[in-house]
């Protein structure tokens, strides 16, 4: 398969070239990497989804399953992208030093922050793929229009990723990532309306929810799904407009703290 993208690939090195050299780092190890990618998730749809579901039969006139499933879609990729762009490239950056060797070649330091939004969004769409396969195989929506979360999981591979990145630039230490994930990613993770409807929890928590942009790909999913999650066209494009502006910022920070 790595043969294959190699042969797609132009002859400039480019984002593909460190999206091949992750992939073959991977393939050494991809037998533990998967344990975390797909063990999770699987865990996840059957501990919360099958096993709470037993106790709470419905939500919002769906089982409790399906109302969960769609959501725990997409915190698989929040949480697969979010590692991969914090821990995974922090290492590479300060301590492995590839970055440093990769710049003495003819790749951009764009060419290396784009490859690894590439790998990151990788990673996601096996986690949140996982959850699609298994969510179809229940009986959870239809495969059409439930194939249309692939392009889905793939923007919230970039949104996480780009996330993940901005914060990467600014730490210091691997501590310094506690701070994002108490503070940012555990209350998003909460609030989202994954596990219960925000919206039973009073007006202004509903509000605050939406500003965490998993919010919003919940929403999508589910009503892809399901056929319920709200109005659609407001979430898609706060995702869309997110996304371009995360992948802005976090091309440039992370420049600014490589490249001072």
């Amino acid at each position: 398969m790595l043969n294959a993208v190699r042969a797609l690939a132009p002859t400039r090195p480019g984002p593909w070239d460190v999206w091949l050299r992750n992939a073959t780092v991977w393939r050494r190890t991809w037998k533990t990497s998967l344990v975390g990618s797909i063990g999770e998730p699987l865990l996840y749809f059957l501990g919360l989804g099958v096993g709470l579901g037993t106790l709470i039969p419905s939500v919002g006139g769906l089982p409790y399953l399906y109302f969960v499933a769609p959501g725990l879609m997409f915190s698989s990729v929040m949480y697969s992208a979010t590692i991969e762009s914090t821990y995974s490239t922090f290492t590479k950056m300060e301590h492995q030093r590839v970055y440093a060797s990769m710049i003495l070649s003819p790749l951009t330091f764009s060419d290396i922050v784009r490859g690894e939004i590439l790998w990151a969004i990788t990673k996601g769409l096996v986690s949140g793929g996982t959850i699609l396969l298994l969510s179809l195989a229940a009986g959870i929506g239809t495969v059409w229009p439930g194939l249309l979360c692939v392009p889905l999981v793939l923007i919230a591979g970039l949104v996480f990723s780009a996330l993940g990145l901005i914060v990467t630039s600014l730490a210091r230490s691997y501590d310094s990532f506690n701070y994002y994930f108490t503070l940012f990613i555990a209350p998003m993770f909460f609030f989202s309306g994954i596990f219960f409807p925000v919206e039973r929890l009073g007006p202004v928590v509903e509000k605050l929810s939406l500003i965490f942009p998993l919010t919003h790909f919940v929403r999508l999913s589910r009503a892809l799904l399901t056929g319920t999650g709200g109005p659609v066209l407001p979430s898609a494009l706060f995702v869309l407009f997110f996304a371009a502006v995360v992948l802005l910022f976090s091309g440039r920070l992370m420049e600014r703290r490589f490249m001072p």
